[in-house]
Parts: structure tokens; C-alpha cells; sequence
């Protein structure tokens, strides 16, 4: 039987009234112009980020802030919505985020990444499974995963391996959750994130002159852009893809992204722009009046949001000049 979907009048009530308070890019704009990162700290002090900002004792761990901040999103968002179990789906990439954080620093000594509390999965189960090798009590497609990551990278040692393994189990089970919950528009969002992932490999792939097979091996599964298609424009000039791809959904994203990987010779145009894709994608549905779409949207826009205040305070701490922060901000929900 259908779910009636005006269960979600009070989810989709409160997510509005939370919407009101996203920082708007003038904030952005203003944390960016700012003469260093301790003044840019200062502007966002002006927000509903202000008791965090306070309680910070070095603006090197502003993480820590930005950390809190996606958990208790998550947890509200889960708390209001009438089936939290469909919020879970869109945490999975955290327990894949944090598998790769800890099989890199237990094979590789990586320890860049911070763990994120925010998956369906506890930080201690995880950081037990990788510790101990014992992936028994982790779902059963992680489990398969993560068991051939230790036995493979003890054999190869390829850490490339984790990232592959660990991608193609995480979009498996979200097209799979998707479809099994019939949420078109959620598996719209992950297929178009599949297709931005296999251009983006392609292109390095491409540009690293490496060969067919491996690409094979990367590209991810669920997409809408057939796999012998991406393989198969590995032979041809990067130029030649942006004609290729004109007659489809990504033509203006490729054309914009590619050029400007090529001359520059760095992928974050590319990353922006297909973060304002999906971004894109969620505003078609935020007026949804009942349903999931409006919660998932506004955990997007959060998620953009943290990554904005990570860009400028990284690129203020680094000195980078206000033009190249502002060129890698990403557009707004709001």
C-alpha cells in the first residue's frame, strides 16, 4: 500500500523554518573579503554558530565545530522525520567515509581524514571491525567489502583498492535502497552523482595516461552513462568529450570543467560545479509541500554549507587570495 505522504506535514514545517537559517552566500561573501581567518571566524560568530565559535580555542580546530554541526543535523532531521529509516540511507556514506579512514591508517599510516560520527554504524563498531578483523557485525555487502580489502591490500598492497571497493558496495546499496523504497528522485541524485564520479575518473584516468582496463576497474556501477562509452572515449582528446557529451544533461558542467582542467591542470572547477549540479537537481523538489524530498534537500544544503566554511577558513589560513576562495564556493540551497 502507498505511503501517504502527508505524514510528513510537521517534517516538512520545521525543515522550512530551519531553511530560514542557512547562511546566505552575502555571509560567504563576507567571511571571504575578510582580512584574515581569525576575522573570518568573527563574521560567522554572527550566526547560529556563534556558542561553537566561542567555546573554539584555536582557530586550527575549527573542524571540531563543523563536525558537531553535521551531527546534530543528522540527528534532528532523523528525530523529526516519520520514517528515519530513509535519513539512514543518505548517512551510508559516512560509514563508508570513516571504513576509509581507518583501513588507510591502518595499512598506510593516513591520518589527514577525520572520523565522522554521523553514520547509521557507531564510530566504536567500525574502529573495532578494521582493528581486530573481525567484520562480522557490519551489514553484509560492508562486510564482503571490507574482508576483501584485507586480503587484498596484504597481497598487492594497492590502497587504491579501498577507495574501488568501498564506492562500488556504497552506490550499490543506495540505488538499492532507493528503488526499493520507490523514491524516484532519490535514485535520480545518486545516479547523477554515479555519472559525475565516472567523468571525473575518466578524466584522470585520461589525463595520467593510464589504460583502459583500470578504468574499467573504477567506473563506477548504476549509471546512466554507459561504461563501454566512458571506456571508449579514453582513446579520444579530452576536447573531443566535451562534444560528446553536448546533446546531454552534463554538457554546460564538462564543457566549463574540462576547459578549465586543462588549463589548469587541477579538478576543483570540475568539483564545484558538480556539487552545484546536485544542488540544482534538490531545488527542483524543495517546494514539495509533503514528502522526503524537502528534509533530504536541506541535509544537501547543510552539507554545502559546511563545506563553504571549511573552503574559506582553510583557503584564509593558507593566505589564499579572496579571487580563488570565492572561485571554489559552492552555489547556495537558499
Amino acid at each position: 500500500m502507498p505511503i501517504d505522504d502527508t505524514i510528513y506535514a510537521y517534517a516538512v514545517g520545521r525543515t522550512r523554518a530551519l531553511e530560514t537559517r542557512l547562511l546566505e552566500r552575502s555571509r560567504f561573501d563576507r567571511m571571504i573579503d575578510a582580512a584574515s581567518a581569525e576575522e573570518a571566524l568573527k563574521v560567522l560568530a554572527e550566526t547560529d554558530y556563534a556558542n561553537a565559535v566561542a567555546e573554539l580555542a584555536d582557530i586550527h580546530d575549527f573542524e571540531s565545530i563543523l563536525e558537531a554541526e553535521l551531527k546534530e543535523t543528522f540527528d534532528l532531521i532523523t528525530k523529526i522525520s516519520p520514517r528515519p529509516e530513509l535519513i539512514l540511507i543518505m548517512a551510508l556514506r559516512y560509514d563508508v567515509h570513516n571504513l576509509k579512514v581507518l583501513f588507510k591508517a591502518k595499512y598506510m599510516g593516513v591520518k589527514s581524514d577525520l572520523l565522522i560520527p554521523v553514520g547509521s554504524l557507531s564510530l566504536d563498531l567500525l574502529e573495532y571491525a578494521v582493528t581486530e578483523d573481525y567484520y562480522r557485525d557490519l551489514p553484509l555487502k560492508l562486510r564482503s567489502a571490507a574482508e576483501k580489502i584485507n586480503e587484498d591490500f596484504l597481497v598487492n598492497r594497492d590502497p587504491q583498492v579501498i577507495d574501488l571497493l568501498l564506492d562500488q558496495v556504497l552506490y550499490d546499496q543506495l540505488i538499492a535502497l532507493s528503488r526499493e523504497s520507490g523514491l524516484k528522485f532519490l535514485e535520480g541524485m545518486f545516479i547523477r552523482q554515479i555519472d559525475l564520479t565516472n567523468l571525473k575518473s575518466l578524466i584522470r584516468v585520461k589525463r595520467m595516461g593510464l589504460n583502459r582496463e583500470l578504468l574499467k576497474n573504477i567506473l563506477l556501477p548504476h549509471g546512466s552513462i554507459p561504461g563501454d562509452r566512458l571506456t571508449g572515449m579514453l582513446d579520444e582528446p579530452l576536447e573531443s568529450l566535451i562534444t560528446m557529451l553536448a546533446m546531454s544533461d552534463y554538457a554546460e558542467l564538462v564543457g566549463e570543467g574540462v576547459r578549465d582542467w586543462l588549463e589548469k591542470g587541477t579538478a576543483s572547477r570540475l568539483e564545484k560545479l558538480s556539487d552545484d549540479y546536485i544542488t540544482a537537481y534538490l531545488k527542483k523538489f524543495k517546494w514539495t509541500p509533503f514528502g522526503l524530498e524537502p528534509l533530504v534537500g536541506y541535509l544537501w544544503a547543510k552539507e554545502i554549507e559546511i563545506k563553504n566554511i571549511r573552503l574559506i577558513l582553510v583557503g584564509k589560513i593558507n593566505k589564499l587570495s579572496a579571487e580563488a576562495i570565492r572561485e571554489r564556493i559552492r552555489n547556495v540551497y537558499i
